[in-house]
């Protein structure tokens, strides 16, 4: 299993690189890193209780989901690309003053958050105002603003204006406040696949930016852990990431709640009630995620991700794993055929094909749904905005006499 993992990960990694096709390079590095790296360097006697009793089931889900979503991207990769001419209606007036007062609304709630953008910094590293309206409001306004300015990016790669860096800056600075390691890498994955796929950078030309990022992503790890009075360095924080990225953890979790209270075949349904607020909904389910570290830990200070294959699991045992994955994949190859097309989409799409890109890819993929549907719900709603702005009609130009 662990040798077929890993050499299904390295070829599918070699064509995606081959051929420029983005989700196919984050599904295979995925294989790669949670599934395959972790079962080779398997250690018994670290391993913890949960997976020990469970680590045939966490396999069996490892090489079904990865199966699956191979399976699932081959059958729809020759499928059609949608291409539509790059225009706007309205050209880019109002993406432009809609991102403005959102990012002074940003700037608003940094500065109103207790203690300044000094006290925000450090909530947001330890994680602490996860429940706050503050926070809520601010990481739906951030998601947003990341939206918008992939839009104004598009606009930058097409040569209508110059590139964003100010918002594309201060999008990032935020996210990396707010102490989202992933949702840091997410977006600026999405800013660079712009200008990669108008060819206004080479891939070579991502590596200085890739690494930065992944040390600031490392320095998040490391001023939470320092915060919370656990000393530690960047060597500890790169031991701490690596030891992350295996998901058989959560595979074996995810097994064990089936076993204590059994599968949910409602999970997606409860899933989609997460997007209302508690205060509103209060009989409004667990999330999965919570229970899995009530389960586990036994406190409610955060939640285990199950990931998607884990995920499907909980709902409907192997069948629902081999389902979801085959989906999933399918939905990753006609993202990226839309992508080899980007730069005849119109900005809109442009964005929102990047954005969900490696949102799916990564972020839904290592969390699963449970964790990921308020990010894909702000996305969604965001573009639906956004195609109000194509129909409006032109101002008359005046004629003077």
């Amino acid at each position: 299993m662990t040798l077929a993992l890993m050499a299904a990960g390295i070829l599918g990694l070699l064509l995606a690189l081959r051929h420029g096709r983005p989700g196919l390079i984050f599904l295979s590095v995925a294989i790669l890193l949670f599934h395959a790296l972790p079962l080779a360097f398997l250690d018994p006697d670290f391993m913890s209780a949960t997976l020990r009793a469970e680590i045939n089931t966490a396999t069996a889900i490892a090489g079904l989901a990865s199966l699956g979503w191979y399976l699932g991207y081959w059958l729809l990769a020759r499928a059609p690309a949608a291409s539509a001419p790059a225009r706007e209606a309205v050209g880019s007036a109002g993406p432009k003053r809609f991102h403005a007062l959102l990012m002074l609304a940003l700037l608003g709630l940094i500065a109103a958050a207790p203690g300044g953008p000094v006290g925000f910094a450090q909530t947001g590293f330890l994680r602490l105002p996860v429940g706050s309206t503050l926070f809520s409001v601010t990481y739906a306004l951030a998601c947003v603003a990341a939206f918008t300015t992939a839009i104004l990016c598009a606009h930058a790669a097409a040569g209508r204006s110059a590139p964003p860096w100010v918002s594309m800056g201060m999008i990032l600075l935020v996210f990396w406040l707010l102490g989202g390691r992933i949702q840091f890498a997410i977006t600026g994955i999405a800013f660079g696949l712009v200008f990669l796929a108008h060819r206004r950078v080479r891939l070579r030309g991502l590596v200085l930016p890739a690494g930065i990022a992944a040390i600031l992503v490392l320095l998040t790890l490391s001023f939470r852990l320092t915060l919370q009075g656990e000393a530690t360095d960047l060597v500890e924080a790169i031991r701490l990431t690596l030891s992350q990225l295996s998901l058989l953890e959560s595979y074996a979790l995810a097994s064990r709640f089936v076993e204590e209270a059994g599968y949910q075949g409602a999970q997606y349904w409860q899933v989609l009630q997460q997007l209302f607020p508690r205060a509103l909904f209060p009989e409004k389910p667990l999330q999965l995620s919570r229970a899995l570290r009530l389960m586990e830990a036994r406190d409610g200070l955060g939640g285990l991700t199950p990931g998607l294959a884990g995920e499907a699991f909980a709902t409907g045992g192997f069948i629902c794993v081999a389902a979801m994955g085959i989906a999933f994949g399918g939905v990753l190859a006609l993202l990226d055929n839309a992508y080899r097309a980007l730069a005849g989409l119109r900005p809109l799409t442009q964005a929102l094909v990047v954005s969900l890109i490696p949102l799916l890819a990564i972020f839904a993929l290592r969390g699963g749904f449970d964790t990921a549907i308020f990010r894909l719900a702000i996305l969604l709603l965001a573009a639906a905005i956004g195609s109000l702005w194509r129909t409006y009609p032109r101002p008359a130009s005046r004629v003077l006499s």
